[in-house]
């Protein structure tokens, strides 16, 4: 139990300590992004999931090989590791779709910039600069990353991670055979990892709810023995923790795709591997719920309003096509909807700890 805290507080801290340390990083990196609710849209570093990932890598580690050197736990370190090369490669498909910017969009701006001894400082307002409250970066197509994260499953499929049978309601036992493996596990964390995107666009919000839902599963993990996922599942919560000192509101830094991809790849990897699917879905009610409203709009819809003189947010849309949207018809701020979100998960993750741990599903 001591390697499991030490682990924590190594994750924890070491995010907590390096988050500034990428910030100045992605800045000069010119790793921006848009801070889509605030007066003039400032552009503050994103992609701080580069930070999260670096924490909970070495906490994982540190747990494995802690426990190898001074104990006799059993730790089926063939899962763990290939969770954590699957939670990689997703973490590098995030980082791409952070950093691809859409150069032709500046290409058209540099037309109209007269070529002088000004040239250099205007092109690094146009990169940099408050000259625009438009966002350049447009991320990678749903067609790429669909093809690249399909590759991610593969660490977990060559483990053996996840089992072949289920137990379903009123069915009973289920045999998937090979369809598991090739199938259901691929889809699942292509699933997973997009919903987890896509309800996002407040600070602190992708954090807040992968924190919490990552927590429950390690509760629930521990307690059923499934000492891999739970340790997957609490070290990503910890090092969360620590992000989330710096993207809660008002956020120095955005998390970006590299960690909303990093946390669906580990908490469904955490799912897999200690047998937790049902009680996985269930947790995942929002994000079901997310799923639904933003098919309205064919998933074109953003989750984000406007800023309002009152510090409340419009929605623009004549419809709802978002949980924050819902929040924001009833005159919530930033602040506000990210706090009811991550309390409304904590009791959909506190009743699927009651209602599974008795057994009643």
């Amino acid at each position: 139990m001591e390697f499991i805290l030490l682990s924590l507080l190594l994750g924890f801290f070491i995010v907590l300590i390096f988050t500034p340390v990428g910030e100045r990083y992605l800045a000069s990196s010119g790793l921006y992004g848009r801070d889509q609710q605030k007066p003039g849209k400032p552009r503050i570093p994103t992609s701080g999931g580069l930070v999260v990932t670096i924490g909970f890598l070495t906490a994982v580690t540190f747990y494995a090989g802690a426990t190898s050197l001074f104990t006799d736990t059993i730790l089926d370190k063939e899962l763990l590791f290939a969770a954590l090369s699957s939670a990689t490669l997703i973490t590098l498909i995030g980082l791409m779709d952070d950093i691809h910017i859409d150069y032709k969009k500046l290409l058209d701006k540099d037309l109209e910039i007269e070529v002088g001894n000004t040239f250099l400082h205007q092109k690094a307002d146009l990169i940099f600069g408050p000259s625009t409250s438009q966002e350049e970066r447009v991320g990678l197509s749903q067609t790429t990353k669909l093809f690249m994260i399909l590759p991610a499953s593969f660490p977990l499929i060559a483990a053996g991670a996840g089992s072949w049978f289920m137990i379903l309601p009123i069915v009973g036992e289920v045999h998937w055979g090979l369809f598991y493996p090739l199938v259901l596990l691929p889809l699942g964390l292509l699933f997973v990892t997009n919903v987890v995107n896509s309800l996002a666009g407040t600070n602190g919000l992708e954090a807040g709810l992968s924190l919490v839902t990552s927590l429950g599963l390690g509760i629930f993990g521990y307690i059923n023995g499934q000492l891999e996922a739970a340790i997957l599942a609490f070290c990503l919560s910890a090092s969360l923790a620590g992000f989330l000192y710096y993207n809660n509101y008002p956020a120095s830094i955005l998390p970006g795709d590299s960690l909303t991809y990093l946390c669906g790849a580990v908490i469904f990897s955490s799912m897999v591997i200690g047998d937790m699917e049902k009680f996985g879905v269930f947790i995942f009610t929002l994000w079901f719920i997310e799923l639904l409203l933003k098919s309205r709009s064919r998933f074109k819809a953003e989750s984000w309003g406007s800023l309002q003189d009152d510090g409340t947010l419009d929605p623009g849309y004549s419809k709802n096509y978002s949980l924050t949207h819902i929040l924001m018809r009833r005159g919530l701020t930033e602040k506000q909807i990210t706090y009811t979100l991550v309390l409304t998960q904590s009791v959909i993750v506190g009743i699927g700890l009651v209602i599974f741990s008795l057994g009643w599903l």
